[in-house]
Order: structure tokens, then C-alpha cells, then sequence
């Protein structure tokens, strides 16, 4: 009888141990994660690995190699393969990755040391060409030199404004231009621009300063022909005198022909058209070029454009 009672009870301490244990992970069933492996880019880094017992998701941390776990960036996920960008080129990290099996049961972490990104493969200069056809908007054509680039990004805002405050603007995939609309006439910006690499990085922001053009801006295209007749026989020559106005509707415009092309326009021989194109007969040999500007609402005129020889 007593050998069965001391049988018994040596089977029940057995269980109950046996019950107890957890191996690894000290008693938790929540499984720490196996298998990590991983790539880089010069900007992010790819980790996959086997995920352990009962876990559901994923709790990375990472930092610069030799970080204090609890001082790093955290990125909770579901994917057992999962991407980390934002990172810098040429740089090592570590990662922390644990398991969630539940709210109240994490797994132990497992630790991934000396992590390093590729060396950066966008280390080029960014320009831009900025113009105006319109005076509310403006032209930007980007150009990235020592490499190729994605797309472009723009910050801009009235000069003086600080970067991260301004309006952001993207091109295009592929595209190396931009309009953009809503901008005041005669004033001040500032434009800070900057490129996207195939490696998903990016460079530096380069700082412009543009005025953009008054609400009354110039004709453009100036051209003249001959229609009939010519400047030195008989009663002259009738000729043709046109230009193109991009920036809005004009009241009216006003040509004035000039015998040498230093003459103040406005002390020439005028004549005024509500069309982008005049022609004008009795031409003689001494008038040599002319000049045109547009004369917007008001009082408001725009410069003259000119001089055109013909």
C-alpha cells in the first residue's frame, strides 16, 4: 500500500513539472521568432523570418547598431516578411524583432545585429528652369545630373518662408516637369527642389528665388513681314506686324515704329489694335523696327517688347 501511495505521488510531481516547463522561452508559449534573414538597399532594409509558436504579429525595433532597446523606432506588423525604409545609406542598425501571441504574451526578442544599407547610389546635384507664360502660374523643368531619377519633388513658398511649411508638389513618375497654379504676380518665392532616385533615395533640397512677372506681363513672338509694295519706290511698302499674348485679354495693345532701335518706343510713330496683328501702308526705307505692349484694365500697362528689326 505505501509503495502505490509513494508511486502515485512521484507520478503526479512528474506531470506537474513536465506541465510547468516552457524550454527556451521560460515557460511561454509564445514562440520566439527563427530563420531571420535579410537585404538592403542604401534606404531600407527587408527582413524575412519563421515566425514562432502561436504568434499572430510582429514587433520590430530598430537604431543605429548599439541602441537602447525602449529608445529605438518601432514598427508593429502581421507579415512575416516586412520592409523597413526612411533608413540612411552606409549605415549599420540593429533590429528587435518580437513576437504578439496576445495582449498580455509577447515572445522573446529576437535580436539581429550589424545591419549595414548599400552605399548611395543618388549622389547628384538637382536644377530647375523656372517660367512663366501665364502671370498666376508657373513652369518648372527639373534636371538631375550624375544619375537618373524617378521623379521630382518641389517645396515652395513666398521668399523667406521655412522648409517643411511651404506647399508640396510631385512630378510625375518619370516626368521632369511641373505647373503650378495659384501664384500671386509680381512676387517673391522661394522654390526648393529636389530628386528621387531609382533606390528610392533622395538628395538634398537646392533653394531658388523667383519674382514672378507683373499682372500685365509683355507681348511675345514679335514677327513682320512685307505685303505689298516696297519701302523705297512709289508709295511705300504695306506691311504686316503681329505678336502672341500669353497672359490674359488685353484691352487693347499699342505698336509704335521706330527708325533705330536704341529710340524710346514711346516717342516713336504709335498706332493702337485690339488684335495680336496690325498692318500698316506708306512704309518707307527709314522706319527700321518696332515695338509693342499690351494695355491691360485700368492704367495698368505692360512693358514694351522689342525691338523688332525688319
Amino acid at each position: 500500500m505505501n509503495t502505490k501511495i509513494k508511486t502515485l505521488a512521484s507520478l503526479f510531481i512528474f506531470v506537474l513539472f513536465m506541465g510547468c516547463s516552457g524550454g527556451d522561452d521560460g515557460g511561454s508559449n509564445c514562440g520566439k521568432v527563427e530563420s531571420v534573414s535579410f537585404y538592403t538597399s542604401p534606404v531600407s532594409a527587408t527582413l524575412s523570418f519563421m515566425p514562432g509558436s502561436n504568434a499572430n504579429s510582429f514587433r520590430i525595433e530598430y537604431g543605429a547598431t548599439g541602441f537602447t532597446p525602449g529608445s529605438g523606432t518601432v514598427v508593429v506588423t502581421s507579415n512575416s516578411q516586412q520592409e523597413i525604409t526612411g533608413l540612411t545609406p552606409s549605415t549599420t542598425y540593429d533590429f528587435y524583432i518580437t513576437g504578439i501571441c496576445s495582449a498580455t504574451e509577447n515572445s522573446a526578442p529576437y535580436k539581429l545585429s550589424s545591419v549595414t544599407t548599400q552605399v548611395s547610389q543618388c549622389v547628384g546635384t538637382t536644377t530647375v528652369q523656372i517660367g512663366q507664360f501665364y502671370p498666376d502660374a508657373v513652369d518648372l523643368q527639373f534636371a538631375f545630373t550624375g544619375g537618373s531619377a524617378d521623379h521630382f519633388e518641389v517645396e515652395y513658398g513666398l521668399a523667406g518662408f521655412v522648409l517643411g511649411t511651404g506647399t508640396r508638389e510631385t512630378t510625375s513618375f518619370g516626368s521632369s516637369s511641373k505647373t503650378i497654379s495659384g501664384i500671386q504676380a509680381s512676387t517673391a518665392y522661394d522654390f526648393y527642389v529636389r530628386s528621387y532616385c531609382s533606390s528610392g533615395e533622395t538628395t538634398a533640397f537646392v533653394k531658388y528665388t523667383y519674382t514672378t512677372m507683373g499682372s500685365c506681363p509683355k507681348p511675345v513672338n514679335l514677327n513682320s513681314w512685307n505685303i505689298s509694295g516696297a519701302c523705297n519706290a512709289g508709295m511705300g511698302e504695306t506691311r504686316a506686324f503681329s505678336w502672341s499674348y500669353l497672359g490674359g485679354n488685353p484691352q487693347s495693345y499699342t505698336i509704335s515704329i521706330v527708325q533705330e532701335a536704341t529710340d524710346n518706343p514711346a516717342n516713336g510713330n504709335t498706332f493702337e489694335t485690339s488684335n495680336t496683328s496690325i498692318s500698316i501702308s506708306n512704309m518707307y526705307c527709314l522706319w527700321n523696327a518696332f515695338y509693342v505692349r499690351a494695355n491691360c484694365t485700368g492704367s495698368d500697362r505692360s512693358e514694351w517688347a522689342g525691338p523688332y528689326y525688319f
